[in-house]
């Protein structure tokens, strides 16, 4: 599946981060950037586009409200943030940071739409200092999608670029139709997942018990479909896997205090 940095960078927009990321110990100090220059967005018509984007070389975009940032930050989707004032997701700010000379992010040699460890702890650094954030984890429990497997046959198949980014979508036509046609590169159960609860809405919690890194793609199957809900539910079976709605826990970042940015 090939795509743009443009194209990246809007997929970014609609994922939020997708990999949760281990924190380290409290003891540790984050990884902080070298610069960083952050300017408050004026209202647009339309839909811009969002997201983040790493270049070769180390240096990282991002173009979104607060709440997307501490996604990002977290490696967390929007149901995993809990509290806050209401600016968090309306005001929109477009930044840009360089990490230190010694950063592993220098020898970055590819675009990428998904943070690394390092830059993640980077952008939790830049929330702590330029917007002032406190926060905390909860688990809580809620409702839920269950993924595991499935009777058929699974259309699984060994990855042709195992360094890439993951890669799992269910493609979306011109003028909202979800014909079926689904693929994926280098993802894992759990990367499919996460990308799963953002068209379901819903955590999807990944039981499948299948572990490595995989290709998939999918024909369409219906090109009148508009329902999303019934193509990712066809996709999953087609896949070899089931889904079903359930409760379980979901870990939550409850955000404790935030400010406005300092503006650079």
């Amino acid at each position: 599946m090939k795509t743009t940095a443009a194209a990246i960078l809007f997929v970014a927009s609609l994922l939020g981060s997708t990999q949760a990321t281990a924190q380290p110990p409290a003891s540790a100090p984050l990884a902080q950037f070298d610069a960083a220059a952050i300017k408050l967005r004026p209202p647009t018509g339309g839909i811009p586009i969002a997201g983040f984007l790493s270049y070769p070389g180390g240096r990282i975009t991002y173009a979104g409200n607060a709440k997307m940032l501490i996604w990002f930050a977290y490696g967390l989707q929007d149901y995993q943030v809990a509290g806050g004032p209401d600016w968090i997701a309306s005001d929109r700010f477009d930044i840009t940071a360089v990490p230190p000379d010694s950063s592993p992010s220098r020898s970055n040699p590819i675009h990428n739409a998904e943070p690394t460890a390092e830059q993640r702890q980077m952008l939790q650094s830049l929330l702590r200092d330029r917007f002032a954030l406190q926060c905390h984890f909860e688990i809580r429990q809620g409702e839920v999608y269950l993924l595991t497997r499935g009777a058929k046959p699974l259309q699984f198949v060994p990855p042709a670029h195992p360094g890439s980014d993951p890669r799992s979508v269910v493609v979306a036509k011109q003028g909202g139709i979800y014909d079926g046609e689904a693929g994926g590169n280098n993802t894992t159960t759990d990367y499919l997942a996460t990308r799963l609860s953002s068209y379901l809405r819903l955590p999807v919690l990944n039981q499948t018990g299948i572990t490595g890194s995989w290709d998939f793609h999918l024909d369409p199957v219906d090109r009148e479909n508009k329902d999303v809900l019934g193509a990712v539910y066809s996709v999953v079976d087609r896949l070899g896997l089931k889904i079903k709605r359930g409760r379980g826990p979901i870990q939550t970042l409850v955000i404790d205090h935030i400010d406005h940015p300092t503006m650079n």
